[in-house]
């Protein structure tokens, strides 16, 4: 059997990603853009109190919380079937 760990409906990555920030630690993601993507690096910056919360990667990526599908290995509810 598969299992996947998920993020429950109403939490976000930004918990996590403050987290990976803070310890220096290499945050690797699936977005969805339009299809999947990965992406991954160190965090400079992360901007949480704008509409569209996002993060700055340390290669200069922008990169907007509401498209990181997975963190870590740890899944948003809508696509833990994936």
């Amino acid at each position: 059997m598969d299992l996947r760990t998920t993020l429950s409906m109403t939490e976000t990555f930004l918990e996590m990603l403050i987290d990976c920030k803070n310890r220096g630690a290499k945050a690797e993601m699936i977005l969805d853009l339009n299809g999947l993507e990965r992406a991954e690096g160190i965090i400079q910056e992360i901007h949480r109190d704008v509409p569209n919360p996002y993060i700055a990667l340390n290669d200069g990526r922008i990169i907007e919380e509401n498209t990181i599908i997975a963190l870590n290995g740890v899944f948003r509810a809508a696509y833990a079937g994936c």
